[in-house]
C-alpha cells in the first residue's frame, strides 16, 4: 500500500510503499478514504510530539471497513467508520468513567501507532464509531480531533442558551466549528479572527472582531461568560481579560508549544477558571457525528489530493486557510 513515512524530524514525510496491515484479534482493517491535516501533525513533524520514528503520521481519519479480526462483531466489511485519534485500554478507572483521553495506556495514531496518512490503517474496535447517514467521509475524518474535543470543551465551560461565548481563532479548523457548536447549544458567539477571514466567519457568529487586542471590544458587547481558546499563548491574556468574573475558558489550542506567561492576578481577581481540554472521548465523538448528521453543525473544510500532503504540512503555521484541510486517499 502507499503511505507517507516520517523518517526524521524537520523533514517532510516521504510517499513510499508499505506493508498492508492485517487486523489482529479485536482490531479492524480500515481502507482510509479521507484524513484531516492538523496542527498537531505539524508539531509532530517538528519534533514537539513524542513520535516513535520511523512513523506513518496522521491521526484524523475516516474510511470503510475492509476486514475485521477475531472477536469483532460490531463492525462488518462495508461499514463507514470514523476513528478516534487514539487507542485506549478500556479497563482502567479513566476508561471505565468515560475519560478515555486520560488513559495511561493511551496510544496516539501517527505517534505511537501507524497513522492515517496511508491507504489502510489497523484500528482497535473501541476506537471506531459508525458514521451516521448524511455525514460525508471527509467531514467525519476530523470529527474526533476537532468536533469531539470542542463538544467536550463547551460542556466544560457550561455553554447554554442565553450565555455569550468567545471563540478565538474562529477561522481555523477548531474555531469555525467551535462557533457552530456553541451556537447549536444556544449560546451567542463573539468570534475573533483575522481580517481576511472575517466575512466568512460572520456567516456563523453573532459578532466578529478582528485584531490582536480584542478584550475591550468584547467587553463593549457585555463580556464573555465563557470562552473557547483555540489559539493558545498568542491570545490567552486577551481572552482572560475579555471573560466576565467567574468565567470559564476551555483551553484547546496550543499553536506555540513554548511556555506561555499567564496573568495570575487577573485569574485570581476575577476567579476565572482555565480548563485544559486534551481531547474528546468516544461519547463526545458520537455527539459530534450527531450534530453533523442533524445539520446543526455544517462541516467547513477543503479537500486536497494525497500528493499535496507535504505542502499542506509545510504551510500549516501560516494559518491562511479557513476550516479544516482534508486529503482524499481512497475511493
Amino acid at each position: 500500500m502507499r503511505g507517507y513515512l516520517l523518517k526524521n524530524f524537520k523533514e517532510p514525510p516521504s510517499l513510499v510503499e508499505l506493508e498492508k496491515p492485517k487486523p489482529g484479534p479485536g482490531r479492524v482493517l480500515v481502507k482510509v478514504a479521507a484524513a484531516g491535516v492538523c496542527y498537531r501533525d505539524y508539531l509532530a513533524l517538528q519534533g514537539f510530539q513524542r513520535v516513535k520514528l520511523p512513523m506513518v503520521p496522521g491521526h484524523e481519519f475516516a474510511g470503510v471497513v475492509e476486514e475485521v479480526g477475531e472477536g469483532v462483531d460490531e463492525f462488518k466489511p462495508g461499514d463507514a467508520v470514523a476513528g478516534m485519534i487514539y487507542e485506549f485500554c478500556g479497563e482502567c478507572e479513566f476508561c471505565r468513567t468515560g475519560r478515555e483521553y486520560l488513559c495511561r495506556s493511551r496510544k496516539v495514531y501517527g505517534e505511537d501507532l501507524p497513522g492515517a496518512f496511508a491507504e489502510y490503517i489497523s484500528a482497535d474496535r473501541k476506537s471506531l464509531v459508525k458514521i451516521p447517514p448524511g455525514v460525508s467521509l471527509e467531514a467525519a475524518s476530523y470529527a474526533a480531533c476537532v468536533l469531539s474535543t470542542v463538544v467536550r470543551g463547551v460542556r466544560k465551560i457550561g455553554v447554554s442558551p442565553g450565555r455569550q461565548i468567545l471563540v478565538t481563532g474562529a477561522g481555523g479548523g477548531v474555531g469555525i466549528h467551535a462557533v457552530q457548536i456553541a451556537k447549536a447549544y444556544g449560546a451567542r458567539v463573539v468570534a475573533v479572527t483575522s481580517p481576511q477571514k472575517a466575512e466568512y466567519v460572520a456567516k456563523y457568529a453573532d459578532h466578529v472582531i478582528t485584531g490582536k487586542s480584542f478584550a475591550d471590544e468584547v467587553k463593549k458587547l457585555g463580556g464573555a461568560d465563557g470562552a473557547v481558546e483555540s489559539v493558545g499563548g498568542p491570545t490567552l491574556e486577551q481572552t482572560i481579560r475579555a471573560v466576565n468574573w467567574g468565567g470559564r475558558i476551555a483551553l484547546i489550542g496550543n499553536v506555540d508549544p513554548q511556555p506561555t506567561p499567564i496573568a495570575l492576578g487577573l485569574l485570581i481577581l476575577k476567579e476565572v477558571e482555565l480548563l485544559p481540554v486534551l481531547q474528546g472521548g468516544r461519547a463526545d465523538l458520537q455527539e459530534a457525528l450527531r450534530l453533523l448528521a442533524t445539520g446543526a453543525v455544517k462541516p467547513v473544510y477543503t479537500t486536497h489530493s494525497f500528493a499535496e500532503l507535504p505542502r499542506l504540512l509545510e504551510e500549516t503555521p501560516k494559518a491562511s486557510h479557513i476550516g479544516r484541510r482534508v486529503v482524499k486517499i481512497g475511493n
